[in-house]
């Protein structure tokens, strides 16, 4: 404003001297607009350069709707409409500060002690009134600008401004706008990332109300949909310092896999970014020739609402026009209607670009899809970099494989890390591994299980192979021993061997070899009870006869150091109670384990269960577990043991006396074979093959005993009987007195004893 004292004449200044950059059209009702003409300045200037499309081209479709609007004359007869145009800069605190020149006509202004040099009072230009606000554009200067207006009831009518907080009916009731807000804007954002594909996408905001207030609107609306995660949010400062996007671009690149960008930016941010971006849906088209009529054809039932007229003609008050411009729907000229709901804000319609660098035809921005409430897009017509159509990836984790589980990052619902179900586990779930039943094994890709293989101790295996043609060879050698004593049942050497307990003993060495066939034969309940049955039964049959034979040498020697009454029970039938009562014992436990735990078949998983599942395998066998075969054997090893006490306590008896000695050599390698069985048998309880190992190790170590047994106590005899008949003769028999003279010679030392000693024939009768 500008007055004078001089001579009451008002002085006009010029319009530009106080307003450098607004623009003034007279008129009877004035309306007001706020534009960014100028782009905002470096540091420490308020404008920049000049801003074309987002300023200019704005700016004149309000000087071209205000000139439809006097040139119609039916709309506002003899009523013009003027303008007052203002360039905000892009800068919110420069805008506020332009537009405290539309309430000033509204500010009154105390001059009652103002008086001019005459003493009279001075005469004050008054200032157009500005009955309504058309801008801003950017949301920061639309906030602003609006708590002004507000104070002054002067409406105002944005047609960029989209940030939400706009919305609230309670702050900015005097505030409304053409174009959504962000909200929308936001839940589009959200269906174009969900429509690539992507979960784990950046956001990037200019600093202040607009950039904030989207970024924040669309992270809440991820949260609530889910599907979609942050990797990082960027803001762009007020004052962008040199450099500041290059620092920006690599700060967004170091989340490679973030390569989706969410921006919310004023436009002098965004003009140095490219890529996918959303657009106000165009609601009108200019045409030079375009009269108001053909934006607003007649009958039109766009036309539902109040016309904009006042009655009277009259100038409107704040709240008078307020009313008729909420409820105002119009069909603009692209036939898109206007309209407003009960908070200023119009509803949710974008068109959807995107920027194609390396279109070679028409390098720019392309619409590729709209947004009205839903989203429709053309992916085809998306080109990226290097005219590459297919849509890059902007995902924080890629799927997992088969058999792999998600480990989730911590916060990050979007972002995990794929673990393979390792060992006899499988994917349960997405996000969960499972141990299979112990009777199966997962699939190749760990999706499933599968029955574990059944497999036994096959004939045809070289495990099986060899101790059956060892058990083979045995009973074919035990038989014909057999066969041989009983052809030569009656000769001196049969006779002088001890018939009866000879045949006990050779069938404990039949029944040691036939063992080994029922420890191959495929398990079956009447093959368990067998096994149970003649795995000690043949070697306690075995070494109770030998143990019998030794403790009646043993006896007979060590009474024939005493007196020359011969022992006890040295009788054969006194030898067979003696080794049927040894044998019993085994036979008696055998039938309480029967008892106790009946003979059965299982199927055992654990046993062959190495690392590599696929190598898993069920053993069908019998219910023996190493240690019950051990203690099924440990009462033979006893005899043996005790056979061998009693050989080696009878090693000076006189060789060609009796068996004694051939007994000894037998026990001593016996239990050399049965103390390398041991660690061989428990050495290998970890290895893969342990059923065969120890099964080939137990029937090689039994028939080893009983060829040795059968080997140095029947095959020499067997030898002179077939080959030497001559020697098969019937020696002179001795009396028990002969034997104690003998056991009394073996005391003596050699120097006792004359040339050509003394050699007591034996009494090889019993």
């Amino acid at each position: 404003t500008g007055g004078s004292c001089l001579n009451k004449v008002q002085f006009d200044a010029s319009h530009q001297h106080f307003h450098p950059h607004s623009i003034k059209i007279p008129g009877d009702i004035t309306l007001g607009g706020l534009f960014p003409i100028h782009a905002r300045g470096p540091h420490g200037v308020n404008c920049g350069e000049l801003k074309k499309e987002k300023g200019i081209h704005r700016m004149e479709a309000m000087l071209y709707a205000l000139d439809q609007i006097n040139s119609d004359p039916e709309l506002l007869p003899n009523i013009t409409l003027g303008a007052r145009i203002l360039d905000t800069c892009s800068r919110d605190t420069y805008a506020l500060e332009q537009s405290l020149t539309f309430v000033q006509a509204l500010i009154q202004k105390d001059t009652s002690d103002i008086r001019c040099s005459n003493g009279e009072p001075p005469i004050i230009r008054k200032p157009e009134r500005v009955v309504g606000v058309i801008g801003a554009s950017a949301s920061s200067v639309s906030i602003m600008v609006a708590n002004i207006l507000r104070l002054f009831e002067i409406p105002q009518v944005s047609y960029a401004s989209t940030a939400p907080e706009l919305s609230d009916n309670n702050r900015y009731d005097y505030f409304s706008r053409v174009v959504p807000p962000d909200s929308y804007q936001a839940q589009a954002m959200l269906d174009i990332v969900k429509a690539m594909g992507w979960n784990y996408v950046s956001t990037l905001a200019s600093e202040g109300n607009y950039g904030e207030s989207g970024v924040d609107a669309f992270m809440q609306i991820s949260r609530e949909a889910g599907g979609v995660c942050i990797a990082q949010s960027v803001k762009i400062p007020r004052e962008p310092t040199a450099g500041e996007f290059d620092k920006i671009i690599k700060r967004l690149m170091e989340t490679s896999n973030a390569r989706g960008v969410i921006i919310f930016a004023n436009e002098d941010d965004i003009n140095r970014l490219a890529g996918v971006g959303i657009d106000l849906k165009r609601s009108c088209k200019v045409k030079p020739t375009q009269s108001y009529s053909e934006v607003i054809p007649a009958g039109s039932p766009a036309l539902c609402c109040f016309p904009l007229k006042w009655r009277c003609h009259m100038w409107p008050h704040g709240d008078e026009l307020l009313k008729v411009t909420r409820p105002v729907c119009l069909a603009g000229s692209a036939g898109t209607s206007v309209l407003f709901n009960e908070n200023g804000d119009a509803p949710g319609r974008y068109d959807i670009f995107q920027f194609q660098m390396t279109n070679h035809s028409h390098p720019g921005y392309h619409v590729i899809g709209q947004w009205t409430n839903n989203l429709r897009i053309n992916v085809r017509r998306m080109q990226w970099s290097g005219g590459d159509r297919s849509v890059p990836e902007s995902i924080c984790s890629f799927p997992c494989n088969p058999g792999e589980r998600k480990k989730m990052v911590k916060g990050v619902p979007c972002c995990w890390h794929c673990e393979l179900c390792d060992g006899y586990q499988y994917q349960l779930d997405e996000f969960n591994c499972e141990t299979c039943p112990s009777d199966m094994r997962p699939v190749p890709n760990r999706t499933a299980c599968r029955p574990t293989p059944i497999i036994k101790l096959e004939w045809n295996s070289p495990w099986a192979l060899v101790p059956a043609s060892l058990a083979m060879l045995g009973i074919l050698a035990t038989s014909a021993v057999v066969i041989t004593f009983i052809r030569f049942n009656d000769t001196p050497i049969v006779r002088a061997s001890g018939r009866e307990l000879s045949y006990v003993l050779l069938t404990g060495i039949f029944l040691i070899y036939l063992i080994t066939f029922l420890m191959i034969a495929e398990p079956g309940v009447v093959v368990c009870a067998f096994r149970r049955l003649l795995l000690g039964l043949g070697m306690a049959i075995t070494y109770s006869a030998m143990l019998t034979k030794t403790n009646r040498i043993y006896r007979i020697f060590e009474q024939g150091k005493r007196s020359v009454t011969p022992p006890k029970f040295i009788s054969p039938t006194s030898q067979l109670v003696i080794t049927f009562i040894l044998v019993c014992v085994q036979v008696l436990g055998v039938f309480v384990w029967f008892g106790v735990v009946p003979p059965h078949t299982i199927i055992d998983y654990d046993e062959l269960r190495p690392p590599n599942p696929d190598l898993a395998r069920g053993i069908l066998k019998c219910d023996m577990s190493d240690l019950s075969i051990i203690c099924c054997l440990s009462y033979s090893i006893v005899l043996m043991v005790t056979c061998t006490v009693y050989a080696v306590k009878s090693r000076g008896v006189p060789e060609t006396f009796n068996e004694a000695k051939p007994i000894g050599f037998t026990m001593y390698t016996t239990c050399i074979v049965w103390l390398a069985f041991v660690p061989i048998f428990f050495g290998t309880a970890q290895s893969t093959e342990k059923l065969f190992i120890q099964t080939a190790t137990l029937t090689v170590s039994m028939s080893l005993s009983a060829s040795v047994s059968l080997g140095m106590l029947y095959m020499p005899k067997v030898y002179v009987i077939v080959f030497h008949p001559e020697q098969n003769v019937q020696k002179r028999k001795r009396s028990f007195k002969a034997v104690v003279q003998a056991a009394t010679l073996s005391q003596k030392s050699p120097s006792d004893k004359q040339n050509g000693e003394t050699r007591i024939e034996p009494d090889r009768t019993q």
